[in-house]
């Protein structure tokens, strides 16, 4: 048995994924992009070997699942153009990065027609792994969706019963990564000036238990949380070590800020047992602020 699936947006990601859910064998697939008329973009999508769908309502007649991957600028819009051709049996899944709230407003949109809405928070790069991608997913719909395409070798994990939950934990996700990509660019531009690269790059070998990101996170807030002012001095003079060679200290003011922040909150003290992880700190923090 072969289960109908619809893929709006043929980018490197919905091709990827169309292509890869084509060659299971077990799923007929269409896919819609407004770009068609781009030949590189039709090029792509001729490639993948589906069906090249008309329009959103074409798609949709030949659907029992959509996925739908083009940005997250577009989302409600495609939402909204796509709804009036929804039904009940169906499920739509937004796949965009999205925030909470934005997955909200697809599912406000979506759900009046009848058919389930489900959250997806695609979790790593897409095209080497094509359709198993690891997607986490959230929403009345999510359960559904992985019922409807079980058999297809995808990696699809719930994680709760609301739009928001999966594309939470993508975006704070980010907040790690890219937070630690501006930091270490912040970093490497002022140590070219004083000349430090390797040294700065070397001396951190060993020094954090990077290998575990839960343990990590409880070495680094339990001693942010007895030391945070000290802390925050420190992060003082690193603001004003930047400056001193011209690099504009955005991201270690903003450190700065949140370390005097926590500080603020006085949550230590002599007589208050230290806090046994990042759970009991952040308890902590919430429980004062």
């Amino acid at each position: 048995m072969t289960i109908r699936i619809g893929i709006v947006g043929l980018g490197e990601a919905g091709s990827a994924i169309a292509a890869g859910l084509q060659e299971t064998g077990k799923a007929q697939v269409a896919g819609f992009d407004a770009r068609l008329d781009v030949p590189a973009v039709r090029d792509r999508a001729a490639g993948t070997g589906i069906y090249l769908a008309s329009s959103l309502a074409d798609l949709a007649e030949r659907s029992e699942v959509v996925l739908c991957l083009t940005h997250a600028s577009t989302a409600l819009a495609v939402a909204q153009a796509i709804a009036p051709h929804l039904q009940a049996g169906q499920v739509y899944s937004d796949w965009n990065s999205g925030g909470p709230q934005l997955k909200k407003d697809v599912a406000a949109v979506v759900t009046p027609s009848g058919a389930a809405f489900a959250d997806g928070a695609v979790m790593a790069a897409v095209p080497g792994l094509r359709h198993q991608v690891p997607v986490l997913l959230s929403g009345g719909g999510a359960e559904q969706l992985v019922t409807a395409t079980t058999g297809l070798g995808m990696e699809l994990e719930v994680v709760g019963d609301e739009p928001g939950q999966a594309s939470a934990v993508k975006m704070l996700r980010s907040l790690l990564v890219k937070g630690l990509e501006a930091l270490i660019l912040e970093c490497l531009i002022a140590a070219r000036r004083f000349g430090a690269e390797e040294k700065v790059l070397n001396s951190m070998g060993g020094s954090l238990p990077l290998h575990d990101w839960s343990q990590l996170a409880s070495y680094l807030t339990t001693r942010t949380y007895l030391h945070g002012r000290r802390r925050a001095e420190e992060m003082g003079q690193v603001v004003a070590t930047l400056r001193e060679v011209d690099v504009d200290p955005i991201v270690a003011t903003a450190c700065e800020r949140r370390l005097l922040w926590l500080a603020d909150l006085q949550l230590g003290g002599a007589d208050v047992p230290a806090p046994q992880g990042y759970a009991d700190v952040i308890t902590r923090v919430e429980e004062a602020s």
